[in-house]
């Protein structure tokens, strides 16, 4: 059974009930923690933010909130949301396995969309194995036990970044809609990853695009730089992120949001046609301003996009900087 000791850290303790609610994350916070309140579902996160922004929307549909198998819910009549958060337990395998049984009982009879993991002390090892390797493996072998071996097919858009807090966090959206799930051609699929990055590969598509009340949607998975299954120009912060764009690019040009970016030189999706919110976790805190600028000049950054800094470990320990972003079609 999955428990979590700080799932509701308000002084009182009001009943869930029907209200309408929606899911945010805040980062910036002191502690980690999972609370509701008038205002819907609020994940804090004692990761730092660096700059102006430091609230996620997940989804801001109104649903009726429940508490199951440990997980906070949303649920509304097209869409599910909800988050966990867990006191870790070393090495993570365990904690993970049992969360991920329950989190996918919840949602069998839903399509998963995007699911977001930040992963206590992610590049630490413990007992032999770093803190990311084992939390693969606990996801993987949970996906292959409840979907069977298949499970790859069904993967989602997902990301796996470190918080310094002891902390497991969980979040993530499904619908009743099914999306495509995206191979980025240059990389090889997480879920084939060799066994030199771990006893079980990640669990997860590149992107999952999905249309939505006549709005198509595109979750874009944690990018680094990274081309087959490699980490490549490491030398370089700067030329990290030249290839996670690029990365990023391939993805957006599989869900159609970009269009021939080789021929006519159409590298990220149009600010005047979609909606495109960023998040860019940054390892070394001297990079910030560097990157910032860097990545602001190469996507043409508009006043109405959101972009939130963060800094954060990634997953791997030779990488310096990760990027996830949500597109969709402006109304």
């Amino acid at each position: 059974m999955i428990m979590s000791t700080q799932l509701f850290y308000e002084s009182d303790s009001r009943r869930l009930d029907d209200r309408n609610y929606g899911l945010a994350v805040q980062f910036n916070q002191k502690s980690t923690g999972l609370s509701w309140s008038n205002r819907g579902l609020t994940i804090d996160m004692k990761i730092p933010a660096l700059g102006r922004q430091i609230q996620e929307s997940v989804t801001d549909i109104p649903g009726r909130v429940s508490l199951k198998n440990g997980f906070c819910l949303l649920e509304g009549e097209d869409h599910l949301a909800g988050g966990i958060v867990l006191d870790a337990t070393f090495p993570l395998e365990r904690d993970v396995y049992d969360a991920y049984l329950s989190f996918l009982d919840i949602t069998q009879n839903w399509h998963l969309y995007r699911i977001w993991h930040y992963v206590p002390f992610i590049n630490r090892e413990t007992q032999g194995i770093e803190n990311y390797r084992s939390f693969c493996k606990g996801r993987s072998l949970a996906f292959e036990h409840f979907l069977g071996s298949n499970f790859s097919r069904k993967l989602p858009a997902a990301s796996a970044v470190g918080i310094n807090d002891t902390k497991l966090v969980m979040y993530f959206l499904a619908g009743k809609t099914p999306g495509m799930h995206i191979e980025n051609p240059e990389q090889v699929s997480a879920y084939q990853y060799p066994r030199c990055y771990g006893p079980r590969p990640p669990s997860f598509a590149r992107g999952t695009c999905v249309d939505v009340a006549s709005k198509r949607v595109g979750y874009l998975s944690g990018t680094a730089s990274i081309k087959g299954h490699q980490s490549v120009t490491l030398e370089d912060t700067a030329d990290q992120l030249y290839t996670t764009l690029d990365n990023m690019s391939l993805i957006f040009e599989s869900m159609g949001f970009v269009s021939e970016r080789h021929s006519y030189g159409s590298f990220f999706p149009n600010g005047d046609d979609y909606e495109r919110f960023f998040k860019v976790y940054i390892r070394h805190l001297e990079d910030t301003d560097y990157i910032q600028s860097l990545f602001s000049q190469m996507i043409g950054l508009r006043e109405d996009d959101r972009v939130l800094y963060l800094q954060s470990d990634i997953c791997r320990s030779e990488l310096n900087i990760e990027i996830e972003a949500i597109i969709s079609d402006r109304c």
